[in-house]
């Protein structure tokens, strides 16, 4: 690696590096900063917009990806990206219609019933963008626009709680959806400017999203079926406990999940362009191998990195409720730990175009996921959660592992 790349190297993980840090502080600071209750209503509300942003893109961008990426004809490339916004401004119009209705009978959302709604749009059409700008490999513009959505209004945020303003979780919100539209709009304006010619000669292919849906269906079932094993339990412990221990099984949870926004930050948006695109060259037996080495690599390091600071973080929180319920951590880094290491062999099914394997894979570990966060909930509160937590992860290794052995390449 020459030095220019090895700086642009450096210069995009500090970019991803710094949005992950500014969620991370604003967890941390909102855990002290907001009492309990309302830090475990949140949690759930975010957690909730974190469902709804698959839930909209029905994983369809595992199709486009795959296949804009195989297209040469820059045309085409327009019209297939072109199709796919017709896509989902149809699911947009349609969210907020059934939205609107659904989360004002919520009482926890019903306070914040737009902002959700755009947020999750806005959020979800922000990813979309940055996973077609890591594929045409404008990574570095990609992750200055990652930066700016995420560490730009959690300055603010950072700032108003230093400052002892007051802080509301309306206020974050609409931080949050301001940053969300100033980058979207940046990369409209600036696609429209570059490409004005071939927009105008676009045709929608309707043929193309209609056998997208068909494919990434599957795709889809098994994004969902991870999201619950991730996100669900939250919702249980709710439903059980109440929301003074939601806030605290929430609390350990987003600190855990750290551990997968930087492998995925780290590791998967580095590396796996280069699998999709080497999958029939011999070079990609040893792109598994150094994929697998810096999956586990990347996962110790997370890892030992939230078992150092979680004591401070605690002290420094000065919460007995949250101190109380430590031994969480420990569950929560074991199963997030193996849920990472695994998808080794969940993108080997991926790559490979194993489709039916990847939806058993992960559909399986979800129901028993949502079977055992109930029953050991209902019996051993939230402790339980936790025990199941890594029971599901166990059974999705275990899984993930098996169907990929199952490969001749394996």
């Amino acid at each position: 690696m020459d030095k220019n790349s090895l700086y642009l190297k450096l210069i995009n993980v500090f970019l991803r590096i710094g949005g992950i840090g500014s969620k991370f502080l604003i967890i941390t600071l909102m855990s002290k900063y907001f009492d309990v209750k309302v830090f475990g209503n949140f949690g759930l509300i975010t957690s909730l917009i974190t469902i709804l942003i698959f839930a909209l893109g029905l994983d369809f961008y595992n199709f486009s990806i795959r296949d804009i990426l195989k297209t040469s004809d820059k045309q085409n490339i327009l019209n297939k990206v072109i199709s796919t916004g017709v896509l989902y401004l149809f699911i947009y119009i349609s969210f907020i219609v059934f939205g609107y209705f659904i989360f004002n009978n919520i009482d926890y959302l019903k306070p914040f019933t737009f902002l959700v709604i755009f947020l999750v749009i806005t959020e979800h059409l922000s990813q979309e963008i940055y996973r077609l700008l890591i594929g045409f490999k404008k990574v570095l513009l990609a992750n200055i626009l990652l930066f700016f959505r995420t560490a730009g209004w959690s300055v603010v945020v950072i700032y108003n709680y230093y400052s002892k303003s007051l802080i509301t979780i309306e206020k974050i919100f609409n931080l949050w959806l301001l940053a969300n539209v100033l980058t979207i709009f940046y990369v409209l304006i600036l696609t429209i400017i570059k490409n004005h010619k071939k927009i105008s000669k676009t045709n929608l292919n309707f043929e193309w999203i209609k056998r997208g849906l068909k494919v990434c269906s599957v795709f889809f079932l098994t994004t969902i079926s991870l999201k619950t094993i991730e996100y669900a339990n939250r919702f249980i412990v709710d439903f059980y406990m109440g929301e003074e221990v939601a806030g605290v099984f929430l609390f350990y949870s987003n600190i855990s999940i750290l551990i997968t926004v930087y492998i995925n930050t780290i590791v998967i948006s580095f590396e796996l362009p280069e699998l999709i695109t080497s999958v029939n060259s011999p070079n990609i037996t040893n792109l598994l191998k150094k994929f697998k080495k810096s999956l586990l690599v990347h996962t110790i390091i997370s890892s030992f990195f939230i078992l150092l600071i979680i004591k401070p973080l605690l002290i420094w929180q000065d919460k007995a409720e949250f101190e109380d319920y430590l031994p969480l951590m420990y569950f929560l880094i074991i199963g997030v730990g193996l849920m990472n290491y695994s998808l080794l062999y969940h993108f080997k099914l991926y790559i490979y175009h194993k489709d039916k394997a990847l939806l058993k894979s992960m559909v399986v570990p979800a129901l028993f996921s949502l079977l055992l966060s109930v029953i050991l909930t209902f019996f051993y509160g939230v402790y339980g959660t936790a025990l199941a937590f890594v029971l599901s992860c166990s059974i999705l290794f275990f899984m993930r592992y098996n169907e990929a052995k199952k490969m001749n390449y394996d």
